[in-house]
């Protein structure tokens, strides 16, 4: 099961440890995501799915690299949200960080995500 009103491009705002990070997240119709956040460097890719009429889960995963182009690790990030209105969602999200070799590092959860959608400019 898919929802609609999900399909299209949002900005999103993550609460983390205090400070507002923006992003933008798409999500296309065949449930798949791409998003990126100002705190990372690279985009991440991913999955979303319907879990009810009014709320979806997705999840992301983003590679680290360092200055000189190495792989160091990746963040697979979740977030569950439900909708407020057609064009905003509200939800909590986390992250787990692993190392190159699959070992899981850290991770946190409970961070609040809120996200608008937009449209073309005119």
């Amino acid at each position: 099961m898919t929802d609609p009103r999900l399909v299209g491009t949002w900005t999103t705002v993550l609460e983390d440890d205090g400070k507002s990070v923006v992003g933008l997240a798409s999500f296309t119709g065949d449930g798949g995501v791409t998003c990126y956040q100002a705190n990372t460097k690279n985009i991440g890719l991913g999955n979303w799915e319907s879990t009810g009429k009014d709320s979806f889960d997705y999840n992301f995963h983003i590679i680290a690299v360092s200055p000189e182009g190495e792989h160091v690790g990746e963040a697979h990030v979740f977030v569950n949200g439900e909708f407020v209105s057609d064009d905003r969602w509200e939800g909590t999200g986390g992250a787990n960080f692993y190392s190159p070799t699959g070992e899981l590092l850290r991770g946190h959860e409970g961070s609040k995500v809120t996200a608008r959608k937009f449209g073309i400019d005119k």
